[in-house]
C-alpha cells in the first residue's frame, strides 16, 4: 500500500504540525473543514472493483478482447483521492472514473484507441508500450498501467469542448513519452475537462507541456506523478512542464482552473512552469523540486490563487514568483523546505484561498524521500 501522509490546513497560512496516516485510512476531516459542515475527501474518489459482469450493456465492438475483472486500485495500491478532483461540481460528485463499468486489457495500439472511445464507464488496463500519438479520452474512464512499465508513447487528450465538457477521468501508473504526442505537443492535455485525477504517473519529453490544463478545465488533481525532459527532448528550449490556463484574457477561465499538485516531482530538465498559473485556485504541497539550472519552478500570473505549502526547494532558482510582477496575482506560501535556493520567494498580495477539502501535510524534511520513492508507476 502506498502511504499516503497529509494534515489538514488551517486558514492563516500558519505552519502545520505534521502526523502519519496508515495508507489503508482516508484523511479525516476537522470540524472546521469543509463547506457547510459537508463531507470531504474522506471516503470518496478512491477507486474501487470495476463490474465485469455488464458488458451486454455496451454496444456491440468488433474487439474479441476478454474483458478482465481485475481492478484499477489494485494495479497502483489503492491510492486514496485528495484535492480538487474529489470535491463536487458541474453535476458530478467526485472522480471515480471507471469504476461502475468493466474492466479491459488493452495489449494493442488499436484496442486501447477503441476502448478510450467507448461510451460509458470502463476500466482500461494498458499492457506493455504501445504507440499512440493521439489518445482521446472519454468522460468515465480509468486508464490504468499494469505493472511499473506500462507506457504510452505519444499524448493523451483529455479534451471536451465549449458547453460539452469531458469529465470523470482518471490517469493512472502510466508511463507517458510525449516526444512523439499529436496532441498539441502536449503529453496529457486537460482541455475543457472536469474531474480529472493523474495520478502515479511518469511524463516526459513533450514538445510542449508536460500536462497543461486549460481552456474552463476544473475539479483536477496531478498526485505522485514525476516529470522530467531528457537529452533527446523534441525543443530543448521548451522544456516547460505544467501550464494552468492558457491566456490572460480567456474568460471563460474565471472561477475555474481549481487543480492540486501533491506529492510530484519536478526532476532533470524542467526549467519552467512546476506549474505556471493563471486565473485558478492551485493547491501546490508536499512537492520536491530537484530541476537544477531552471529559470524559475512555481509561477503566479493574471489572476492566480496560490497556496504552497510543506514542499522542498532542492538547489532551484525562483522558487515561487509572481510572473513578470503580476500585481493580480496571488500567494501564500508557509512551511516550505528551500535547500541552497537562489532568487525570488515571492509571497503576500492577497489571501489566496482556504481549501475546503480535507487533507493532511507530510513534514517537510520527509518530502524529498517520500516523492522520490513513490512517484511515478507502481
Amino acid at each position: 500500500m502506498i502511504g499516503l501522509l497529509f494534515a489538514c490546513a488551517d486558514t492563516g497560512g500558519a505552519d502545520h504540525r505534521a502526523t502519519t496516516a496508515p495508507a489503508t485510512q482516508p484523511p479525516p476531516r476537522t470540524p472546521d473543514r469543509g463547506p457547510d459542515g459537508g463531507p470531504g475527501a474522506a471516503g470518496r474518489g478512491a477507486a474501487g472493483d470495476p463490474i465485469d459482469s455488464d458488458a451486454g450493456n455496451l454496444p456491440p465492438q468488433p474487439s474479441t478482447q476478454d474483458e478482465d475483472p481485475a481492478s484499477s486500485a489494485a494495479e497502483a495500491g489503492d491510492p486514496i483521492l485528495v484535492g480538487w478532483a474529489a470535491e463536487p461540481g458541474d453535476g458530478v460528485p467526485s472522480t471515480t472514473g471507471g469504476d461502475s463499468g468493466p474492466a479491459v486489457t488493452a495489449k494493442s495500439a488499436a484496442e486501447l484507441l477503441e476502448y478510450a472511445m467507448r461510451e460509458g464507464p470502463l476500466t482500461i488496463r494498458v499492457q506493455g508500450t504501445l504507440s499512440v500519438p493521439r489518445l482521446q479520452v472519454t468522460s468515465d474512464k480509468t486508464l490504468v498501467g499494469i505493472g511499473a512499465g506500462a507506457t504510452i508513447e505519444g499524448g493523451v487528450r483529455i479534451r471536451g469542448k465549449a458547453g460539452a465538457f469531458v469529465s470523470n477521468v482518471i490517469v493512472r501508473n502510466l508511463r507517458i513519452h510525449g516526444a512523439a504526442s499529436d496532441v498539441e505537443g502536449d503529453a496529457v492535455q486537460v482541455h475543457y475537462a472536469h474531474h480529472v485525477w493523474i495520478d502515479h504517473c511518469e511524463i516526459w519529453d513533450s514538445a510542449d507541456g508536460a500536462l497543461d490544463i486549460v481552456h474552463a478545465s476544473n475539479w483536477i488533481t496531478v498526485s505522485f506523478t514525476k516529470f522530467w525532459y531528457s537529452d533527446a527532448t523534441p525543443d530543448p528550449k521548451h522544456r516547460f512542464a505544467n501550464l494552468v490556463g492558457h491566456t490572460d484574457d480567456n474568460d471563460e477561465d474565471e472561477d475555474r482552473l481549481k487543480v492540486t499538485f501533491h506529492h510530484n516531482w519536478w526532476g532533470p530538465g524542467v526549467i519552467e512552469r512546476m506549474p505556471r498559473v493563471r486565473h485558478g485556485e492551485v493547491h501546490v504541497f508536499n512537492n520536491y523540486y530537484s530541476a537544477r539550472g531552471n529559470n524559475y519552478a512555481v509561477g503566479a500570473g493574471f489572476q492566480a490563487r496560490l497556496l504552497i505549502e510543506g514542499n522542498h526547494f532542492d538547489h532551484v532558482a525562483d522558487p515561487h514568483r509572481f510572473y513578470d510582477g503580476e500585481p493580480t496575482a496571488q500567494i501564500v506560501a508557509h512551511g516550505n523546505l528551500y535547500t541552497e535556493t537562489s532568487g525570488a520567494q515571492d509571497t503576500g498580495q492577497g489571501a489566496a484561498f482556504t481549501p475546503p477539502y480535507a487533507y493532511r501535510l507530510d513534514d517537510v524534511a520527509m518530502v524529498r524521500e517520500l516523492v522520490m520513492s513513490q512517484a511515478g508507476p507502481r
